[in-house]
């Protein structure tokens, strides 16, 4: 491919960016409550919030105020994307615009190195991650962009074989968010076996970063979910899960509740200290291994039931000030993830049929059978961790599965003609 026509295939890829980050009705994604722990570091907060503060609206402007800055105890790289963005202009309030910038540039480095001579194939990745499911992270505070973004780049990077990327790719993957822990610890393990030396330090950084997340999250954070599991979802499908999970006997009063309802006990961190058992998640292993039915009948209800909602209906992507609805989603660009959505309501089967086939077509090729490893890995390990350790927002956490699903079908695509770059 000249460097002409990759210019021209690059514009063609970030043009649908553009238009919705930047070109009026601006599209972005709603606050679910987690913006905090990455505004609040620097003092921001929204300057029309309306009666409903979060989830009904996207918030473009963003006060700034020293004396209202608060520090989460949680902590990703997003926290270093936002201030970079912060540092690239002094205007109070602060447009998000900013931040949907740097994060269009990330993508743009993915888009330039997943470009290939198969046209088909970058037709394709046009249409599946430009897709507003993807985009409208781009204007959010959301740990999941980063994870989103250098994901992408990760994959992109390493089919190219460009260690500087993958090293930087790497990094911003293993410190996005705790739970990706393990799955960058996983691709560490593929590049270590892979044995290409100029891929050693994307594998350290991967190791290093993931060990660190896995080593500052803490009990609460992980109490949370279990609280969410144990009374949201296995308890009711199981009440004996509740003494293999170690619940107290004064808390299964709880059944049937949510740690972030606002009644919940939850709500209290010192209550969520003594919750946690012994054993932790440990313990919620142990059941499934036991109980391969259940875990199996909770995998296939998820599959069923959340997978299809690939873009968070309760999550808006319009500002108040547009006249738009409240939780109304951007009707621009969202074909393929409507598409999807559409197969998995009414064949949630098909990823058995589709995925292997597509996985098949790809190892043909032997270029892709490293990477194709990883994103077989890291889909099936957020799918499973998404289903398996947790039970609300469920379709939010499953943003990383259906990257990996769209990058499946991509390398596939890229098969088809033997792309020579390889």
């Amino acid at each position: 491919m000249t460097l002409r026509s990759k210019f021209i295939w690059l514009s063609l890829f970030l043009l649908p960016v553009a238009w919705q980050l930047w070109v009026w009705p601006y599209a972005g994604l709603a606050d679910n409550g987690d913006f905090a722990k990455v505004a609040g570091r620097f003092g921001l907060s929204a300057i029309d919030p309306g009666g409903q503060k979060t989830f009904h609206f996207f918030e473009r402007l963003w006060l700034r105020d020293a004396g209202a800055v608060w520090v989460s105890p949680y902590w990703g790289v997003e926290v270093w994307l936002a201030q970079a963005a912060l540092s690239l202009t002094p205007a109070n309030p602060f447009d998000i615009r900013w931040l949907g910038l740097l994060h269009a540039a990330i993508f743009g480095a993915f888009a330039w190195l997943i470009l290939t001579k198969n046209p088909i194939a970058n037709l394709f990745a046009i249409l599946a991650f430009t897709d507003a499911a993807y985009v409208t992270y781009f204007q959010s505070f959301y740990f999941d962009t980063a994870s989103l973004l250098f994901l992408l780049l990760f994959f992109a990077a390493w089919l190219r074989g460009a260690p500087i990327a993958l090293t930087i790719a790497a990094l911003g993957f293993a410190l996005s968010k705790g739970p990706h822990a393990p799955a960058a610890l996983l691709l560490a393990a593929l590049l270590l076996a892979q044995r290409r030396w100029s891929f050693a330090p994307a594998a350290l950084a991967l190791l290093l970063g993931g060990a660190y997340m896995l080593s500052q999250t803490r009990d609460e954070y992980k109490a949370t979910a279990y609280y969410n599991l144990a009374f949201f979802k296995l308890g009711l499908l199981d009440p004996a899960a509740l003494d293999a999970l170690k619940i107290r006997p004064e808390d299964r009063k709880l059944l049937g509740t949510n740690a972030f309802e606002p009644q919940s006990p939850a709500q209290s961190e010192a209550w969520l200290k003594n919750f946690f058992p012994t054993g932790g998640y440990r313990n919620a292993a142990a059941y499934y291994i036991g109980h391969p039915r259940i875990a199996a009948k909770v995998l296939y209800s998820d599959l069923v039931n959340e997978a299809p909602q690939i873009r968070a209906v309760n999550l808006g992507n319009y500002e108040r000030s547009t006249g738009f609805r409240y939780c109304t989603l951007s009707k621009s660009f969202g074909w393929w993830s409507g598409l999807k959505s559409w197969l998995f309501r009414v064949a949630p089967w098909h990823v058995f049929i589709v995925l292997p086939i597509a996985s098949l077509l790809a190892w043909r090729q032997p270029a892709l059978r490293w990477p194709l490893l990883g994103v077989i890995g890291v889909g099936g390990y957020e799918f499973a961790v998404a289903s398996l350790a947790d039970a609300c927002e469920t379709y939010r956490h499953l943003l990383l599965f259906h990257v990996c699903y769209d990058l499946l079908l991509l390398f596939a695509v890229i098969e088809s003609k033997r792309d020579p770059q390889l």
